[in-house]
């Protein structure tokens, strides 16, 4: 798989907004709560694939916890077509629930800049998925163990068990990876993904004995994770290639790719990378 999102050192605090209510298989408990996130290039559209339970209420919250500002239908609002104005507001206040029409995996993606919405069924429809972001945290990364500031790992909108992301600066120690960030902040193993005891190129979920991803040597890496086959790799960047974004001919014809990095040619119903010359942009595409 290629790798094209890069991570920001900064970590994702602001670049997060938490999804909850009844329509999630984790209820109303922000300690389960997955994340949408925003790319370095686009801090205002927030994008994430997960399973919604038809009927029933949601709603996105700009923090794991209640009481702050949050994001639902605008009033009046109805989801056609899989758009959806949406307001702002406080202890659901200014804005109303939002709901699908039938249970399935939906691509989400939340522009707060235009107060916009487009909630529509994903592609894959395998499993449920529950999860969308993940986020490395340990002292080999750049906010240590800070968990709120996590280094994320980007889902793929085809491919919504995979998580990836390039030029991600570690240094020698060690890494564990969060399945969520407010529960993970107690460190209990049933909010981690640790190194398989028995094969470190498997992840396993709330396995005891904490045992951690080792780095050696100081450098920009790329980390990719695929939840269905439980596989990791970790990887040197290379200075070439996609997860470089090296500067192009300004004139040089316009290439789309899923968030992951692969490449598409016609790109339609979700959210791709555009790159044209050393620009490059995010853009969603019914």
């Amino acid at each position: 798989m290629a790798l094209l999102i890069a991570a920001s050192a900064a970590g994702l605090k602001a670049g997060c907004l938490w999804i909850a209510g009844d329509a999630l298989s984790y209820g109303w408990s922000l300690d389960n709560a997955t994340a949408l996130l925003s790319t370095p290039d686009n801090a205002d559209v927030f994008t994430g694939t997960v399973y919604l339970k038809g009927g029933q209420d949601f709603k996105f919250l700009t923090t794991p916890d209640f009481g702050n500002e949050e994001y639902g239908a605008a009033p009046d609002a109805a989801l056609v077509d899989g758009r959806i104005d949406i307001a702002k507001g406080k202890n659901d206040e200014g804005y109303g629930k939002l709901r699908v029409t039938e249970d399935a995996n939906y691509l989400i993606s939340v522009d707060t800049r235009t107060l916009t919405a487009y909630i529509a069924k994903s592609v894959y429809q395998v499993k449920p998925v529950n999860l969308c972001s993940l986020f490395l945290v340990g002292d080999a990364t750049p906010n240590g163990w800070d968990v709120m500031k996590g280094t994320p790992l980007y889902q793929d909108n085809e491919l919504p068990y995979c998580f990836a992301a390039s030029g991600i600066e570690l240094v020698p120690g060690s890494f564990k990876i969060a399945t969520v960030l407010k529960g993970a902040g107690t460190f209990s193993p049933e909010y981690w993904y640790f190194r398989n005891a028995e094969n470190s190129d498997k992840i396993a979920l709330n396995q005891e004995g904490d045992l951690q991803w080792s780095i050696s040597a100081a450098d920009k890496y790329s980390v990719s994770v695929n939840l269905d086959t439980e596989a990791i790799s970790i990887s040197k960047d290379v200075a070439t290639g996609i997860g470089s974004l090296a500067s192009e001919d300004a004139d040089a014809v316009a290439e789309y790719y899923t968030l992951a990095g692969i490449r598409v040619e016609n790109p339609h119903g979700g959210v791709f990378v555009r790159r044209c010359g050393a620009t490059v942009t995010k853009l969603v595409v019914r």
